[in-house]
């Protein structure tokens, strides 16, 4: 039992102590190395599904001790105001961010520039018209308009 505790404790002692950069130049955020982003824009909101792997000492942590550090991690290297995590484990995380556009009436948003904390080796951003991909971005520098879909 004390051996238990004694290992716990020091798990988290050491995931605790490994550094993280406000904002990393690869696709790498502590722990978890991101594969693909994909924003689904739906009127003013979006659901971002983002696939990712975790190193492989963590998982097993993560799997003990829950998944609030990871859902933090996901969270921060997004960097969108006001996400919420629906879903996550081990590979993918969807996260849905109300008003992530700018709502001009009509139908008509405006998605602007973003900056994520991670390079995003491939982003993908689907609007009712069309889909859009970028390879290994960090910050999307311009906006762009769309419209909602028909009813």
């Amino acid at each position: 039992m004390k051996t238990g505790i004694l290992l716990a404790a020091l798990l988290i002692l050491a995931l605790s102590c490994m550094p993280v950069a406000a904002y990393e130049t690869d696709n790498r955020y502590s722990y978890i190395t991101f594969d693909t982003v994909d924003i689904a824009l739906d009127g003013a909101d979006a659901v971002v599904t983002v696939n990712y792997s975790i190193d492989t000492g963590v998982q097993v942590l993560v799997m003990l001790l829950g998944n609030h550090d990871l859902r933090t991690k996901v969270l921060r290297s997004m960097n969108f105001e006001d996400a919420r995590i629906q879903y996550a484990d081990l590979e993918k995380a969807i996260l849905t961010v109300d008003g992530v556009s700018f709502d001009y009436g009509d139908g008509s948003y405006w998605f602007p520039r973003h900056s994520f904390m991670v390079t995003v080796p491939k982003l993908t951003i689907q609007t009712p018209q069309s889909a859009r991909q970028f390879f290994m971005i960090n910050e999307m520098e311009e906006g762009f308009g769309y419209f909602a879909a028909r009813p």
